[in-house]
């Protein structure tokens, strides 16, 4: 298995638990639920934007990775893949984009698409957070890639509290 912090893929297992830090900060998140109709996401905006989009931004959003459109997880961020033409079409009267910051679109993208892993079978994404870990520190198979070497890392805890805030029905 490639250990490395910058390079994650995907494939999912559900046979084993969250281990460490990352399940006492899923289990004590909760996921009491906000009344959003059924398949509705949400996720704290403000805690997606100061602190887990720099995360995303420096281990996930590689070409290689999830820094491409048409992956299960497609991240934008500054000098990586950005969201040129967010109708679809390309429009001349738009201005460019900020080349040193995301556009709401992008960043609105990049929140839902992270709180889009969690549902009513995994309301706090356990599972998306188990694939950034070792096998051995209760991880499960992510493309042959580790982000985080342990359970406890600050970056992870980072995520693990973003998850604890996504409401999913």
């Amino acid at each position: 298995m490639v250990r490395h912090l910058l390079l994650p893929c995907a494939t999912m297992c559900r046979d084993r638990a969250l281990t460490g830090a990352v399940l006492g900060v899923a289990i004590a998140m909760g996921c009491a639920g906000n009344g959003r109709a059924p398949g509705e996401v949400d996720g704290n905006a403000e805690l997606f934007a100061a602190e887990v989009q720099p995360v995303l931004a420096r281990r996930c959003a590689y070409l290689g990775c999830h820094g491409r459109e048409g992956m299960p997880l497609t991240i934008y961020a500054v000098d990586f893949l950005r969201l040129r033409d967010p109708q679809g079409q390309i429009d001349f009267s738009r201005p460019p984009l900020d080349e040193l910051a995301l556009s709401p679109a992008e960043l609105e993208h990049n929140r839902m698409a992270l709180a889009s892993r969690a549902g009513p079978e995994d309301p706090n994404g356990t599972l998306v957070l188990r694939r950034m870990l070792p096998l051995d520190e209760g991880g499960i198979p992510h493309a042959g890639v580790v982000v985080f070497d342990r359970g406890d890392d600050p970056e992870l805890m980072t995520l693990s509290r973003f998850m604890g805030t996504v409401h999913a029905r």
